[in-house]
């Protein structure tokens, strides 16, 4: 690199001007970033800027006070230019910088660690001026205000007057596992936050926000900085003195109440032109304009504070709340130790790719999806899928981000990380329910709507007969103003509590839809049954006992995964029958398995199985398999040395819970509860009656749920289907609601509108309780509304109430509605969220780092999440 086209210059104590055209006409080009690699790697200098578009340069600042001039132009000369041209450069350099103070020793280079320099679009203001800083091995545009041990105060005026960018450092913060409380200001380009040292280094910190800054586009223009609020507030004081004491100012007053009032007048103007409905902000639009003409500046100033201060509440409601749903799900690690031959290294989890190997320590929360390749672990998983036990998993075995090590070390081969990851899946859709805005279609806006032509209506029999101040008072009380702003409050305050009780709300307006459901639709199989079948009666014949049978069966099976080798061992478990071992398997898939068991030749299978391997089946063992083929049950058979030594049934086995769920749904005013199934019509029709259900529906395939759906829709009936995720899209997507018990592993397909992260049905009464919550919130804001008002109405036309009461009326009804709104999140902020009772291991905790306790203190059982592990071996096939 060449310093011939250089231009150096000294405009300020502490600043060194390069300027030259092809180096910083573009901060991203390869040159100009080797120039700031080479210039960042002294220590004296703390920060470059490069600005200019007619004469491109960047400026070099230092500290005067610390440094002298000619040392950093010695130190910055010997960094630019090549040996050959230094001695002339530096000569050149020390001549402009004039004769200083004696002599210091040369400073060193800051660090020998390669730099990382963001690029120039995180650092770049609106006016086009980059500025970067050094922070150790990271070049970032982020500096340092102020620190203070776990609080860090930052500027980077990339932020400045960018509200979008603002709002995308907080979400990446959200859920950042070590950041606390944090809060940016797009009117200063400063962010304000609290973190744990012990988990996140001030640069790893940088690197977080530079993150999230890459991935958002800057908006091409500043933000218009959002003063209604302040501008409103401003106006009453003014407006109070203008209308009762000092009418002179009522000029300034009235083009300060214009001013604040513009807001108000392009609502309305949206509403009619662009949505083409006459709505509330019309008709507020309409007060305004009715307390502008009769000059009542005061009642019209009040009017439109309580305006903007409702905007603004919902908007910080809608923050808070969004922060709150995610914080219920836990925060995820942003950094991950990589294995690179052995030694662990620490990188951004997002920069992994799939196939790299990561270490997870105990206390470790678990940075990525992926499967242990290595080593053996207790997981805390509640977070993610609502379990209460810790489960044990070992190398073959699914992790999951956000996951918590209890105990043990794993190596987790990498599957899914950053942005893809199942948790991450979970704070997505969260982000976008707390930003769901609640449009035309939400109740709060229909009944406010429904207001608007009797409230004109009214007013027009004021105007006629108690003329213009009469008509401002009856349009002023009008009905609409408050429920909008309150219903969604309420609405986003039900999203949190869906949060903290484990139910991922993926669509708002589900909640509404639930509280006038009336027909509940099961699937049977993987919801009101389990996926894993359960053991029946045992058989046993050529003189061995049934624990016998089951021991042979369980050793065959000790290797597979699929439901079948799962429902057996379980029983066996339970028995506490110990294992044999066994040696070479072989099975035909979909018909059995042939092991040595203790010297013994032990199969186990179907019917067909044993027929093709020639083994003679009893006459009772035929009789039991066609009675629980009845049954909608499965045999399976097993053979010891070529004779049939017993038969094991394998049935559905029903959730402990659904009984009492279809009990707690009828108390809540559910009318119709029916079940749909692929099984026979005996075992649908079986559980349907010991279910207390309505109705059933047997031998449907896949395809044609939809129709069953769509066919109680025609009766006239508001149905909620309840699915496991699988196969039942279209009936999940024609349902008014779709709820699928799938947990955190299917989020991106699963096309449900609300998802139990448990698994099981066991919060579909709470759902219920909350939905109807919700819509008795909305109607006690509406009555808080509607009986103030609609009794100024009446004063209006028989007591002479004038504008001045219609306002306060009017208003102090509104901020009952907004605080009787916020009441569900206020008691969510106050209560334990179900889904954030993590298990929390403090350093010295544990004695010995990553070994698995020998008695854990916590009962321990080895479980997988949905989906996730695929059987090996055969699948034993029911009985024709």
């Amino acid at each position: 690199m060449s310093t011939r086209d250089i231009a150096v210059s000294f405009p300020s104590p502490g600043t060194i001007r390069l300027e030259s055209r092809s180096l910083f006409g573009d901060p991203d080009h390869p040159n100009c970033r080797k120039l700031l690699e080479r210039v960042f790697q002294a220590r004296e200098i703390k920060g470059i800027t490069i600005s200019g578009t007619d004469s491109p340069r960047a400026e070099l600042h230092y500290c005067p006070q610390t440094f002298r001039l000619k040392d950093v132009v010695k130190v910055v000369t010997s960094l630019l230019a090549p040996e050959s041209a230094q001695r002339s450069c530096e000569a050149f350099l020390q001549e402009v910088a004039g004769p200083g103070r004696p002599s210091s020793p040369q400073p060193a280079a800051a660090t020998d660690k390669p730099l990382r320099i963001a690029p120039s679009l995180t650092a770049r203001d609106f006016r086009g001026v980059v500025r970067y800083y050094r922070h150790g091995s990271v070049v970032s545009g982020w500096e340092f205000v102020s620190e203070l041990p776990g609080r860090l105060r930052l500027r980077n005026l990339v932020l400045l007057r960018r509200s979008p960018l603002c709002r995308a450092v907080e979400r990446e913060l959200t859920n950042v596992l070590g950041i606390g409380r944090f809060k940016t200001n797009p009117l200063t380009g400063t962010l304000l936050l609290n973190h744990d040292p012990q988990q996140l280094s001030r640069e790893q910190v940088i690197e977080i926000l530079d993150a999230a800054l890459i991935r958002v586009e800057p908006p091409a223009t500043p933000d218009q900085p959002d003063t209604n609020l302040p501008v409103c507030t401003v106006s009453l004081p003014l407006a109070a003195a203008a209308q009762f004491a000092a009418p002179a100012l009522l000029p300034a007053a009235a083009v300060l109440f214009v001013y604040s009032s513009i807001p108000t007048f392009k609502e309305a103007r949206r509403i009619l032109l662009e949505e083409k409905r006459l709505g509330v902000d019309a008709l507020d639009a309409v007060v305004v304009a009715g307390c502008l003409g009769t000059m009542s500046i005061f009642p019209g100033a009040v009017c439109c504070w309580c305006l903007s201060f409702g905007r603004s509440l919902v908007k910080k409601t809608r923050e808070n709340s969004q922060r709150m749903l995610l914080d219920a799900f836990g925060k995820q690690p942003r950094y991950a130790s990589l294995d690179r031959d052995g030694v662990e290294v620490q990188v951004l989890a997002e920069t992994l790719q799939k196939g790299d190997v990561i270490v997870v320590h105990t206390g470790d929360t678990v940075p990525v999806d992926g499967h242990i390749v290595q080593g053996m672990a207790v997981i805390d998983q509640h977070t993610l899928t609502g379990e209460s036990t810790p489960a044990e998993k070992g190398v073959g075995d699914r992790a999951f981000a956000s996951t918590v090590l209890v105990g043990g070390k794993i190596h987790i081969a990498v599957e899914q990380s950053g942005q893809e990851t199942a948790a991450a899946r979970i704070s997505q859709i969260l982000s976008d329910t707390a930003g769901y805005k609640l449009s035309s279609q939400h109740k709060g806006e229909r009944l406010a709507d429904r207001a608007v032509i009797p409230t004109l209506a009214v007013g027009a029999l004021g105007m006629a007969t108690l003329g213009p101040i009469g008509a401002v008072a009856v349009l002023n009380s009008d009905l609409g103003t408050g429920i909008r702003m309150a219903a969604p409050l309420a609405m986003l305050s039900s999203l949190s509590v869906c949060a903290h009780k484990g139910i991922l709300v993926k669509d708002g307006r589900a909640l509404e839809q639930m509280s006038v459901v009336d027909t509940v639709l099961f699937d049977k199989t993987g919801t009101l049954t389990h996926e894993r079948p359960e053991v029946g009666r045992i058989i046993a014949t050529a003189g061995l006992s049934r624990e016998r049978v089951l021991q042979l069966a369980a050793a065959a099976e000790r290797k597979f995964h699929h439901p079948i080798a799962l429902a057996i061992l379980h029983r066996a478990e339970e028995l506490g029958l110990k294992l044999p071992l066994h040696d070479d398997t072989q099975y035909k898939v979909g018909y059995g398995i042939t092991v040595h068991v203790e010297g013994q030749t032990i199969r186990v299978g179907s019917k067909r199985f044993m027929e093709l391997e020639e083994i003679a089946i009893p006459v009772a063992v035929q009789v039991a398999i066609e009675e629980a083929h009845r049954d909608g049950s499965t045999m399976v058979l097993v053979s010891v040395d070529g004779r049939l030594g017993g038969a094991i049934e394998l049935r559905a086995a029903v959730r402990a819970e659904a009984l009492a769920i279809v009990r707690g749904l009828r108390s809540r005013g559910i009318k119709h509860v029916a079940i749909i199934s692929g099984d026979h019509d005996a075992p649908t029709r079986k559980l349907a009656e010991w279910l207390e259900m309505d109705r059933y529906f047997a031998q449907v395939l896949p395809a044609d749920k939809a129709e069953i759906v769509e066919r109680l829709q025609k009766e006239g009936r508001k149905v909620c289907f309840v699915g496991d995720g699988i196969n039942d899209s279209i009936a999940l997507k024609k349902a008014d609601v779709s709820i699928s018990l799938r947990g955190a592993s299917t989020i991106a397909t699963d096309t449900a509108h609300v998802i139990f992260l448990e698994g099981g049905l066991a919060k579909l009464c709470e759902l219920r309780d909350i939905a109807r919550n919700l819509d008795r919130n909305v109607n006690r804001s509406w009555s808080m509304i509607v009986a103030p008002n609609v009794s100024n109405v009446i004063g209006v036309f028989t007591m002479g109430f004038g504008i001045m009461s219609s306002v306060l009326t009017n208003n102090v009804s509104a901020l009952a509605a907004l605080a009787n709104g916020l009441l569900p999140l206020r008691r969510v902020a106050g209560s334990p969220s179900d889904q954030t009772h993590r298990l929390r291991i403090a350093p010295g905790e544990v004695a010995e780092r990553d070994r698995l306790p020998l008695h854990p203190p916590l009962i321990v059982r080895r479980t997988e999440m949905p989906e996730t592990r695929t059987g090996g071996g055969h699948a034993p096939a029911a009985s024709a």
